[in-house]
């Protein structure tokens, strides 16, 4: 067996509340949903997280800005701490400059490092692209990494490679296109996943053909719901309730990992293992392997 993959990054979902209700959301929030972290119990999470080597913390939900004080409060305790930090939104606060710049500048102040804006076709069902757009300039302003991501369907208007001509900037990077001398933002494409809210037939692909998966991510790149819960990545396999590694309010986030790598449920996910026909994406080949599907 290979090396376990050592902690890089934690995100915490700082609520289960967000202002939409995204038809692809694998967590199913919304507005309905009222489930929030205490500060104690992120705090905790961000020292033993530091501790164990991690660089990252990510805030995401749910809409992490509908919290925003606690936000505020968790970048600046993580920042002091040597991590970088990133925030997850869906930018529909964004309803003018001055707000958007209001928002993001005292989060600028407290050390955040980057700004992750989610925009796609499921998004922007519910959030006009004009916010996501007045987001990102606001983001270029305060000396923030944009960074969009985009959930792919089959069929969507909205690609990675869109983003140049929607938010009418020419130097976002795509990723996986040809590098840019001077990149004003990454824009990230990954493929939907059908899970929660989400159905099969708005894959991006049906169908993966030979492969071998290997995946970098869990155990590495963890999540902690509201309630404490430890997720074993930040993908769709963090929605099985069988894939809980264990809860950051009854022991320590190095006793848990420690228990998850030396247990042997995500070796083959780790070390990597063949798929065929009939998997969405890589995540849904993982999700069901792990699940016996």
């Amino acid at each position: 067996m290979s090396e376990p993959p050592r902690l890089f990054r934690v995100g915490l979902l700082l609520t289960e509340r967000c202002d939409v209700a995204c038809r692809h959301c694998w967590f199913s929030c919304g507005p309905d949903r009222d489930a929030t972290m205490s500060r104690g119990l992120a705090e905790g999470v961000i020292d033993q997280a530091g501790a164990l080597g991690a660089r990252w913390m990510s805030f995401t939900g749910g809409e992490p800005f509908l919290e925003h004080r606690l936000l505020l409060d968790l970048v600046a305790y993580a920042s002091a701490r040597g991590l970088h930090t990133e925030a997850v939104t869906n930018c529909n606060w964004a309803k003018d400059r001055r707000g958007a710049v209001g928002r993001l500048k005292p989060l600028a102040e407290a050390g955040l490092t980057a700004l992750n804006m989610s925009v796609d076709d499921f998004h922007q069902e519910h959030v006009p692209v004009e916010r996501v757009r007045r987001c990102f300039d606001a983001a270029k302003e305060l000396g923030l990494k944009p960074v969009f991501m985009v959930a792919a369907r089959r069929g969507g208007a909205i690609t990675a490679s869109s983003l140049p001509d929607l938010m009418g900037d020419p130097d976002i990077q795509v990723m996986g296109e040809p590098r840019k001398p001077h990149p004003s933002a990454l824009a990230v494409e990954t493929p939907f996943t059908p899970v929660g809210r989400g159905t099969l037939a708005e894959a991006a692909t049906v169908g993966m053909g030979a492969a071998t998966i290997r995946c970098e991510s869990v155990l590495a790149d963890i999540g902690v719901t509201p309630a404490g819960d430890v997720l074993p990545c930040c993908g769709p396999l963090a929605c099985r309730e069988d894939a809980v590694i264990g809860n950051a309010g009854n022991e320590t986030l190095g006793e848990i990992l420690g228990r998850a790598r030396r247990g042997g449920r995500f070796t083959r996910i780790i070390e990597g293992f063949d798929v065929g026909d009939g998997y969405a994406s890589r995540c849904d080949a993982c999700m069901r392997l792990f699940g016996g599907g």
